[in-house]
């Protein structure tokens, strides 16, 4: 019987792995697991989206910007076609660094919470073992605060 539990990595983690070998159960496997960390994306694709995108408020803020200067250039010296392609890029500039400004704000409370909890990877442990001592390998998984547990009957 396998059994599959997962765990933050910590002391309590260490004391299980050496309460279950105390027990004789010497077939451990433990696989640590590095979080990921990605950034925020300008472009989704249709496969990947985050729900987020960056580009919005610039697209917005291009199209108010190039209409004011684009009929305000009748009067001024470029004319109309410069300057709306002046408030275009101005106004794309603009939502976009407000738009980063916000998911960074947004995302540093994030950050602050990880670290003052250290969670920064988890591990599985894999135990294989008798059907049973099954029972006794989950209690202790249990008591040393396994985040989440699996049982898979194996066939020899």
């Amino acid at each position: 019987m396998q059994i599959y539990a997962t765990f933050e990595h910590s002391r309590k983690l260490e004391l299980g792995i050496a309460k279950l070998q105390s027990n004789g159960i010497s077939d451990i496997f433990a696989v640590p697991l590095k979080r990921i960390k990605d950034g925020p994306k300008i472009i989704d694709s249709i496969d990947h989206s985050d729900g987020r995108s960056l580009l919005d408020k610039g697209f917005v803020l291009a199209t108010v910007f190039s209409t004011i200067l684009a009929s305000k250039g009748f009067e001024w010296d470029l004319g109309p076609i410069y300057w709306g392609l002046i408030g275009g890029a101005g106004g794309f500039i603009l939502g976009l660094l407000i738009e980063l400004g916000e998911y960074r704000w947004q995302n540093k409370d994030k950050l602050v919470n990880v670290l003052k909890n250290n969670k920064y990877s988890e591990v599985i442990l894999i135990v294989t073992c008798d059907k049973n001592q099954a029972d006794t390998v989950s209690n202790i998984l249990k008591e040393h605060l396994a985040l989440s547990l699996a049982k898979v009957e194996c066939n020899p």
